[in-house]
């Protein structure tokens, strides 16, 4: 088992490494470093305040799901809780994932079953993708109605739809009546459980899909401030990408984010922000520093939030 563990460890970190050779070769590593150096400051300043402002909304996001759930969760509580996390997905493998275990584990050490803790944080995590898709989908919408146009010549408003319907199907993709019985049938305690807590939310007399759908607004504060400070990113760089398509970029930028490759996302963000944000007309310098710019916003709140592990009640 151990041994499983640290092949799949290596295979993640050598996979980090390798997309983020990649976008060096694409870039140029002189071109990236030269972008990255004339950075202003004053507006990378604000990105960091929007990333900020976010993650400690995201914090409170989590606590109201919690609570949803009848959970303990006093938002108190889970502030320091998501801090510690952010310090988690900085210094070990896996993106998001480390963080993500580290915070149900904390939670459950409230007194909460372990299962409904992990899935307050899986919920958290499909929130936040959900307004993130829906976002993008009304960014590229918006993009397309104003008459924005791709670098991609005459096929750059086919581009700019075929993604917005993309996105579009993520949006309404929960709304479908997906089967989940077969969890019932399976031998495990666990998965009734999570059967149970799938109906439960189906039931709209149980309440909890009403007090669940309150955490969609603080879902869509945190997304458009996260935008906002990819937005910003770029703007430290020089970049002129209207804010409309930067906004309709962020999704998959974001996505391939906190895909559990390499650490902190580093690699497959620079590669999605090259990939996505050239189709803005955006050099695949400014685009890479864009997306490291904003993975070092990551870096400097988890190496602020690391004293917190000292001070753990």
């Amino acid at each position: 088992m151990i041994h499983k563990r640290l092949v799949g460890l290596a295979l993640r970190l050598t996979g980090g490494v390798a997309l983020l050779a990649l976008t060096l070769w694409l870039v140029g590593p002189d071109q990236l470093v030269r972008a990255v150096a004339r950075v202003d400051r004053s507006v990378f300043a604000v990105a960091l305040l929007f990333s900020v402002c976010s993650n400690v909304i995201s914090a409170a996001r989590w606590a109201t799901i919690g609570r949803a759930m009848n959970l303990e969760a006093p938002t108190a509580r889970l502030v320091p809780m998501y801090a510690r996390a952010m310090t988690s997905n900085t210094l070990l493998p896996g993106a998001t994932l480390s963080g993500d275990m580290l915070r149900a584990y904390e939670l459950s050490r409230l007194g909460n079953p372990l299962l409904e803790s992990t899935v307050s944080v899986a919920f958290d995590r499909f929130s936040g993708l959900w307004t993130l898709s829906v976002l993008s989908f009304g960014a590229a919408a918006l993009a397309w109605l104003a008459g924005l146009s791709l670098s991609t010549g005459g096929h750059g408003r086919t581009i700019l739809a075929a993604y917005g319907s993309l996105l579009g199907a993520i949006v309404v993709a929960p709304f479908l009546p997906w089967p989940v019985s077969w969890l019932h049938r399976l031998p495990l305690a666990s998965a009734r459980r999570l059967a149970d807590l799938w109906m439960r939310f189906r039931d709209r007399s149980s309440g909890m899909r009403r007090r669940l759908l309150k955490s969609l607004g603080l879902s869509f504060v945190v997304q458009i401030l996260s935008a906002g400070a990819l937005t910003f990113c770029g703007m430290s760089l020089g970049s002129q990408a209207p804010a409309l398509l930067t906004f309709a970029a962020a999704a998959p930028i974001f996505v391939m984010a906190a895909l559990p490759v390499g650490v902190a996302g580093f690699g497959t963000r620079e590669l999605a922000a090259v990939a996505v944000l050239g189709l803005a007309g955006v050099g695949p310098e400014t685009a890479a520093g864009t997306g490291l710019l904003y993975g070092i916003l990551g870096v400097i709140q988890g190496a602020l939030a690391a004293p917190l592990f000292l001070f753990r009640r």
